[in-house]
């Protein structure tokens, strides 16, 4: 969901209760697993096992680094470990803590701590390279940041998690710091028409564009339409542009010299000098850390505008997700209902409840020494970049491989909803 807390931040530590783990593992794999929100029947647990238990039985410090593509991912790793008879903890962004203070007490007795994704967090930093060197729980990080609905595509990692690796390598010795990713695919058990269908048609009632079950002979046309549709309005909304495009390709140049554009505009105003080489959603989440250091400043002091900016940056993270043509580069039953999943999630700004049965595939990859990279790149500054590089491929290797093999419905060409 591409919101962003800027509540005054406080840190929640780790307290975890082995009681409360055990009850809450048993209640995530039959009760929340399952349920409407997740609606997992299936998980495939494959790849390098036996290579973690071999770690595990050397005494070497694992970082479990997993792609988020979805809201599910969290109970996902939650079973995988569970069954792997591993402890693991959780690094995550401090606005799920601040949903209550039941939540809070859960995620923290399940092991959990608390993250600033958007700031220096030197508390959460220092937790997770404790976490790592004192081995009693494995650290379990996503590096996108967030969740962006594209399953089957990585989005680029941010480098904290390798400077936690490296750095808790650096602080001990005799004892290997290895890091395993993990590829997680979900795919559709069944063929979700009429869900989707039904989220669609109440998607465009509610923003004003007709979307009537007949268009669903056309799925691909009907579907880009309303984002499109949805995509104008949002940049209507703040006075940028009175209409959208009508072709597809012509959209998607015009949406990345919007973003480009108001993305120009909010570093000029903020002060970010331009970094050389750096990606678009490098710069947006540049813009955003620094929107958010502004308005949890305990000194006040802010720019007149900081919700305005705020706003832009929000958006400009949300006409980034359209900038592809994620869909009709490879038009499957998967992709199609992540997309109508992501433009619902942009228009109500809450998590959507799942339209089918899925089954969820984790690929377990070769770990990654930590070492070898320090010895190798000479420092951990030198290290990080090239670490980080490693985890992403292998990810995204994994992702591809599992796609090749896919035989579930999902993995079917979206004429199937016909």
């Amino acid at each position: 969901m591409l919101e962003f807390s800027d509540a005054s931040y406080r840190f929640f530590p780790a307290e975890p209760s082995p009681f409360l783990i055990g009850l809450g593992r048993f209640v995530n794999r039959h009760l929340i697993l399952p349920g409407g929100n997740h609606r997992i029947a299936e998980l495939r647990l494959e790849g390098e096992t036996e290579a973690l238990r071999d770690a595990r039985a050397r005494g070497d410090r694992l970082v479990f680094v997993i792609n988020h593509p979805s809201h599910s991912d969290p109970q996902v790793v939650t079973e995988i470990h569970r069954r792997l008879g591993l402890p693991c903890a959780f690094m995550a962004a401090y606005d799920v803590f601040l949903r209550s203070r039941f939540n809070a007490w859960c995620m923290q007795k399940m092991g959990n701590f608390s993250i600033d994704r958007e700031a220096a967090d030197r508390k959460a930093m220092a937790a997770a390279i404790a976490t790592v060197t004192g081995g009693e729980s494995h650290l379990n990080i996503f590096p996108e940041g967030n969740v962006y609905l594209t399953n089957d595509r990585v989005t680029p990692f941010l480098d904290g998690t390798a400077f936690i690796a490296l750095k808790a390598q650096q602080a001990i010795e005799g004892v290997s710091v290895k890091i395993v990713p993990v590829s997680l695919k979900f795919t559709h058990l069944t063929t979700p028409r009429e869900a989707i269908t039904e989220r669609l048609v109440q998607l465009g009632k509610d923003s004003g564009h007709l979307y009537a079950p007949g268009s669903t002979e056309d799925p691909l046309g009907a579907i880009l339409g309303l984002g499109r549709h949805l995509v104008g309005t949002y940049l209507q909304r703040h006075g940028f542009l009175d209409e959208v495009a009508a072709g597809e390709a012509s959209l998607h140049e015009m949406l990345r010299a919007f973003a480009e554009s108001l993305v120009a505009r909010l570093e000029e105003t903020l002060g970010i000098a331009a970094t050389t080489g750096a990606g678009l959603v490098d710069r947006i989440r540049k813009v955003r850390s620094t929107i958010h250091q502004m308005k949890t400043d305990p000194s006040g002091e802010t720019h007149p505008e900081i919700d305005l900016l705020s706003e832009r940056a929000i958006l400009a993270f949300r006409v980034h997700g359209y900038l592809t043509p994620y869909l009709t580069e490879k038009p499957t039953i998967d992709r199609y209902d992540e997309t109508a999943e992501r433009i619902a999630e942009d228009y109500y700004s809450r998590a959507m409840p799942r339209t089918g049965p899925r089954r969820a595939i984790a690929r377990i990859h070769p770990p990654i020494d930590a070492g070898h990279f320090l010895s190798e790149q000479g420092s951990l500054k030198k290290a990080v970049a090239p670490l980080t590089r490693a985890m992403e491929e292998a990810v995204q290797a994994g992702i591809d491989a599992i796609n090749e093999g896919n035989d579930s419905p999902g993995a079917a060409p979206v004429p199937g909803l016909g």
